[in-house]
């Protein structure tokens, strides 16, 4: 490539790429007042005098270009000099084949050999990265990876070896691979999900391997509270995908978003949260832990391989669905029944993972045939008589298999499917979420039959509705509601006399739990129920008591939010439980805590001994392992109070 060709590549988001945007907006100006002097140029070179310094740019590209100021690396005068090169005109840049098209044409060998040892981590890295934002910017392409701080920038006729990352050096041969295979794909040139790896077979996670894993965990959270954590961040990165973390995706997961919340801290993000990233901290160091003993533990790994059996005939009342998306890119449909003769929860649905099949939607897939019995968007709101259909031991049911004849919903209360009581509700949903590690963090259906539906209020700190409804006891628990629901909400603030229950799942967030509404079932004009699934259906076209007029002013009300939103008072153990968080986050960032042993005080007349141990233990060992087993047991405690 000449001189000329290269220049003309380096536009301001490959200068930026490079360098940042904010010494490319300096460099600009300094060209803009005349501060470079083109001295000499031909095809294979050009010395350029940049605000008093002497820069040489060969036409192999910026990073073997010179400069005789002290800096490193890319600095202001090169780009200055870039600039100046860039509006000679003396020799006009020849026309370039695209980045995209190169990639394109790319051979699998090719891109094999430039990744060598990284290439299986190349591939899962890719894999996992189904979020990825491909941009053609003129002739180059950018890649941004979900979980990747800086950009990919594939720079045309420079090939693999001459792409831009501002990241770690021992990274770039696997981050410009792992982008390659992602554009590839994009392209239609590849199916990441056929490219194989060099390992015949994924290898099991063995203890030294484990261990790394709780080194670096230790070593990622004493930077974060100790300054110092780019190096863990990357250490952790790294191993989040190996060949051994895909054996177990759980693990993987947790230490991915570690390495997101450690890099909010560094940019004194607003979502960053201490006791959050403790908590995440803990339980993968504990994974970790437990991982070595039980390697093949399914519960543990994730990697749950359900064995589907044919089910006696079930009678199953279709409740509700809804259609979710995972950080990861990951997403489907889950749609929830209930068997009145035994008292248990079951769901079937659709999902895949990030990356693959891109035409799947799971608004589609609502709207498909489900067991032959008619369309899923249709069989919500009704009893389902089932025959022949392949359920596996946690209650998931085959989506694809089986058939299926319909009948009217019955009475839910009297079918005790709804709860008419808090304190009964809490109890079932304790039974059916299973606790510590082996617990699975899948959402946990309840179905809740108020007697009284208070006002919504937006939660602008958690972004969010939050509603409150009551009980047969007058009780009140707080449900969640997405922030995009606004039509949703406004319509069942004016319609509350017509609501029977509300389906809700429960999951773990912030350190507690939170019921998050997903279906409304409300009575008819003629007596029956039908039912609006929250992320699926439109509200019923239903004339409210206030009118349209009186539902306009409700919508701008709800969608501001309440002004008086008033967070509820806390408990003792919750409040023990942040206390104990923020001690332990004094002895990760200061090597000592004052109130220990006031704490595991506490911990002893709440009846915690586990804990009040731990807090005394990591009194006398202010260490990074005792400050995780503390935060491991907090965490646990916190979820269930």
């Amino acid at each position: 490539m000449t001189l000329s060709a290269m220049i003309a590549i380096h536009d301001e988001t490959a200068l930026a790429a490079l360098a940042s945007v904010g010494v490319v907006r300096r460099a600009k100006r300094d060209f803009e007042a005349g501060k470079a002097v083109v001295v000499a140029r031909d095809d294979q070179a050009a010395t350029v005098t940049a605000d008093g310094k002497m820069v040489m740019i060969p036409a192999s590209g910026l990073t073997a270009a010179t400069c005789d100021c002290p800096a490193t690396g890319i600095c202001r005068h090169i780009l200055l000099a870039t600039f100046a090169l860039r509006d000679d005109t003396a020799a006009p840049a020849a026309p370039v084949i695209s980045a995209a098209q190169e990639l394109h044409a790319l051979d699998e060998t090719d891109l094999r050999r430039f990744a060598g040892a990284d290439w299986d981590k190349a591939i899962n890295l890719a894999r996992i990265s189904g979020r990825a934002a491909v941009t053609e910017e003129g002739a180059n392409l950018s890649v941004q990876l979900p979980d990747v701080e800086f950009p990919i920038v594939f720079l045309a006729g420079q090939g693999l070896a001459g792409t831009v990352f501002k990241g770690a050096k021992t990274a770039k041969r696997r981050m410009t691979a792992a982008a390659a295979l992602i554009a590839r794909q994009r392209s239609g040139a590849q199916n990441v999900d056929q490219v194989t790896q060099n390992e015949a077979k994924i290898e099991q996670m063995s203890p030294a391997f484990l261990g790394n894993v709780k080194a670096a965990i230790t070593a990622l959270v004493t930077g974060v509270f100790g300054g110092g954590a780019v190096v863990a961040e990357d250490l952790v990165f790294d191993l989040s995908i190996s060949a051994r973390a895909q054996s177990a995706p759980r693990l993987t997961a947790l230490l991915r978003g570690l390495v997101q919340q450690s890099r909010q801290h560094r940019a004194h993000h607003i979502d960053f949260r201490e006791d959050r990233f403790l908590a995440d901290a803990a339980r993968a160091y504990a994974l970790a832990k437990a991982l070595a003993q039980h390697p093949e533990d399914t519960q543990l790994t994730g990697t749950l391989r359900r064995n589907y059996r044919i089910h006696d005939d079930l009678d199953l009342i279709l409740l509700g669905a809804v259609r979710w998306a995972a950080t990861s890119g990951a997403r489907g449909l889950r749609v929830y029944g209930y068997a009145a003769e035994t008292g248990a929860w079951y769901v079937t649905g659709q999902a895949r993972a990030a990356g693959m099949d891109p035409g799947f939607s799971p608004r589609n897939a609502y709207d498909a045939s489900l067991w032959a019995g008619g369309i899923a968007r249709e069989l919500i709101g009704d009893q389902v008589h089932l025959r022949q259909a392949r359920v596996s031991e946690d209650k998931q049911i085959a989506w694809d298999h089986g058939s299926a004849s319909r009948a009217s919903m019955p009475d839910l209360i009297a079918a005790s499917a709804a709860h008419q009581n808090w304190a009964e509700a809490r109890l079932d949903i304790a039974k059916r979420s299973p606790a510590g590690l082996r617990g699975t963090g899948a959402p946990v259906p309840v179905l809740l039959g108020p007697t009284h539906i208070g006002d919504a209020s937006f939660n602008d700190l958690d972004q969010c509705y939050e509603l409150a409804v009551a009980d047969n006891s007058h009780t009140v628990i707080p449900l969640t509601i997405l922030a995009d629901q606004h039509q949703a909400v406004a319509w069942l603030q004016g319609n509350k006399s017509t609501v029977y229950a509300l389906l809700c799942e429960v999951t773990a967030a912030d350190l507690k739990q939170r019921l998050t509404v997903i279906a409304v079932i409300s009575k008819t004009g003629g007596g029956g129920l039908q039912v609006m699934n929250l992320t699926l259906d439109q509200p019923p076209q239903r004339k409210t008591t206030f009118g349209d007029r009186a539902l306009s002013v409700l919508k701008d009300k709800v969608k501001l939010g309440a002004a008086g939103h008033v967070k509820p008072a806390a408990g003792p153990v919750e409040r023990l439980c942040q206390a104990v968080f923020d001690a332990t986050v004094a002895i990760l960032r200061f090597g000592q805590s004052d109130n220990l042993d006031a704490l595991a005080q506490r911990a002893d007349a709440l009846q915690l001994a586990l804990l009040a141990q731990a807090l005394r233990d990591l009194a006398n060992d202010p260490t990074a392992d005792q400050a995780l087993r503390v935060s491991y047991l907090t965490t646990q405690i916190a979820l269930s109070a």
